[in-house]
């Protein structure tokens, strides 16, 4: 019989969902090695994961909560924290949650209003009042406009103001919930998660409100968790990768202007060396059209694979097969003072025992780690010398190698504008497929 748990996790995607948040709270699980229970939301029927097999010996019981809402909205932060409340049947010593999403600590937060001697620990995964850019977001559909809730929150700042003589302010009404997510976190958590340095500071010092000194008080820095090595051996990602080359990959998700591949790229394209051709670029990630359509302009294209994402246990073993591993920042400078992102692959590619190349910005977290192959994202010609130093690494060596400065570097606005019209287009031609579709129901008389 299953060990009977003291904690519940709660976390919206979770295993057999392959989301990087869900993934990412299965290792935390995995790592502290206790029985929990996990409260989430139902995954289609049709999923199936090897990983979900491998966090359920650590799970007495799962709490399953059918959502069909967008997540993105805040009437669905309310309703998985209504059903949430509603389907937890007994009393936990400890809660945790992480975004993303939000509607994770959201439904935490009345669990500790309910359960006050309950200990909880919410993790942040990355800024939630500001977006990429450092601007506020400002979504239309994320404003809380709730006058009874936000006179339930209100009275429980009250009390904590009277409990612990401080004066933090009240909430007013239709106000963001990104900016109540964090305060509420800052105000009632007991333990609060970030997962670097820089985060914490920018978090915590760009809140509106005076908190940091509170709630750095209760903090902690812990980064992303790497898994036991045998992990990396329970799927096999069968691929066939060309043994006389050098092979080089990047696991991602979505693509997007601010963390793109120009320093790859213009590594790649600009350097004059005899044994070039003998590096292969391998690119796993959702868009591949975009990818394609970016580098049709490179003489170097050939030598660019792009293929879908893996499974998670299928990527850990993927990560074993190659030469090197890339893994590049969010690009912050102008926007932010420091940089606050921290890849969550760098965690998975440390388990890998392979070579890793971090393209990062300067003063970020990324570019404090230690690894074989490091430059500079904003400096070209640093990645075009490491990419030279992989092939003299491997035996490939040409002591006559120089680069080119012809090429042309696409700046990091001009990959957002291309990725934004980009998806216009997709979304354009998928309406008039539709369209098309409902014209087909209709007869000319």
């Amino acid at each position: 019989m299953q060990e009977v748990s003291d904690e519940l996790i709660v976390s919206f995607l979770f295993p057999p969902s392959d989301y990087v948040s869900g993934i990412t709270v299965s290792k935390r699980i995995i790592e502290n090695g206790e029985i929990v229970d996990v409260l989430q939301a139902r995954c289609p029927d049709n999923v199936d994961s090897q990983f979900n097999q491998c966090v359920d010996k650590y799970i007495n019981e799962r709490i399953l909560i059918d959502m069909d809402c967008d997540v993105d909205w805040s009437d669905c932060i309310f309703k998985f924290s209504k059903l949430g409340i509603k389907a937890i049947k007994r009393n936990y010593k400890r809660i945790y949650s992480r975004s993303w999403l939000m509607a994770n600590h959201f439904l935490a937060l009345e669990y500790k209003f309910k359960n006050e001697s309950c200990f909880w620990k919410a993790e942040f995964s990355d800024p939630l009042i500001y977006d990429l850019s450092n601007r506020p977001k400002r979504y239309k559909q994320m404003q809380i406009d709730d006058e009874e809730y936000i006179r339930k929150i209100n009275n429980r700042i009250n009390i904590f103001n009277q409990n612990n003589s401080t004066d933090f302010p009240l909430v007013e009404n239709n106000v963001s919930a990104y900016f109540i997510c964090e305060y509420m976190v800052y105000l009632f958590a007991d333990k609060i998660t970030f997962t670097n340095e820089n985060q914490r500071e920018i978090m915590l010092s760009q809140f509106p409100i005076d908190i940091y000194e509170y709630a750095f008080g209760k903090s902690e820095v812990k980064v992303h968790p790497t898994l036991d090595e045998s992990y990396y051996h329970i799927a096999d990602s069968r691929l066939q990768l060309d043994g006389e080359s050098v092979n080089v990959a990047y696991f991602g998700g979505d693509y997007y202007g601010k963390r793109h591949f120009e320093a790859l790229f213009y590594a790649f394209e600009s350097l004059n060396h005899k044994f070039k051709d003998k590096i292969k670029l391998y690119l796993f990630i959702n868009d591949k059209k975009l990818i394609k359509r970016l580098i049709l302009p490179l003489s170097f294209k050939d030598n660019i694979i792009v293929k879908k994402p893996l499974e998670y246990l299928e990527f850990l073993n993927a990560t074993t097969e190659f030469d090197v591993l890339v893994v590049n920042d969010v690009i912050t400078e102008g926007s932010y003072k420091i940089n606050p992102y921290f890849p969550s692959k760098f965690s998975d590619y440390l388990g890998s025992d392979t070579d890793i190349w971090a393209i990062s910005q300067k003063g970020s977290a990324l570019s404090n780690v230690d690894v074989r192959y490091k430059s500079d994202i904003c400096d070209f010609k640093s990645c075009g010398e490491e990419l030279v130093k992989i092939l003299n690494d491997r035996g490939f060596v040409d002591e006559e190698y120089s680069f080119e400065e012809y090429y042309i570097k696409r700046l990091t606005f001009l990959n957002e504008l291309y990725e934004k019209e980009f998806r216009k287009n997709i979304k354009l031609k998928k309406d008039l497929k539709e369209l098309k579709k409902s014209n087909k129901k209709f007869k000319l008389f």
